[in-house]
């Protein structure tokens, strides 16, 4: 393994539900809709009540067509609860789940990706789970500075031998 693979290992963690406010859309992987959508919400985040922390947003992304490329993202924060709605907003329950955390930066996106399903995941003894892949974007992170990192979080369960 080299040593960019290994400083790619995930941490496997258990995450508590949470609730997530914020905008979605169908993006696509080769498109860069995700950017603008992250500056819509940036300026309306005032308007989410009861937020968890405020530094800290959700990137949550479901639904993937590997035929179309196409998936849902939403851009939000955690909330304590859901009530009040902004308008143009809609909310997402995410279940506790075990899952694989990668960190990377938003340059290294792209490779930290490819690793974890291509290389990571095939040979860790997990599989996928049907649930939400978030990004967590903490307080330090900061969307300016290149090396800022952040994590991504896969849902995993254990492989079923067969």
């Amino acid at each position: 393994m080299s040593e960019r693979e290994g400083r790619m290992e995930p941490k496997i963690v258990s995450k508590e539900a949470f609730s997530v406010v914020g905008i979605s859309i169908r993006a696509h992987i080769d498109k860069h809709d995700i950017p603008q959508l992250w500056a819509k919400l940036g300026s309306r985040v005032r308007e989410i009540p009861h937020l968890v922390q405020p530094g800290v947003a959700y990137g949550l992304s479901t639904s993937f067509d590997p035929e179309t490329g196409e998936f849902e993202y939403v851009a939000g924060f955690g909330v304590e609860h859901v009530e009040d709605l902004p308008e143009g907003m809609g909310s997402w329950d995410v279940p506790a789940a075990t899952y694989a955390a990668f960190t990377c930066t938003l340059p290294t996106m792209p490779e930290a990706y490819k690793y974890a399903y291509e290389t990571w995941l095939p040979e860790s003894g997990y599989q996928r789970a049907h649930a939400y892949e978030f990004e967590l974007y903490d307080e330090a992170f900061d969307n300016q500075n290149p090396d800022s990192e952040f994590a991504f979080y896969i849902p995993i369960v254990p492989s079923q031998a067969g």
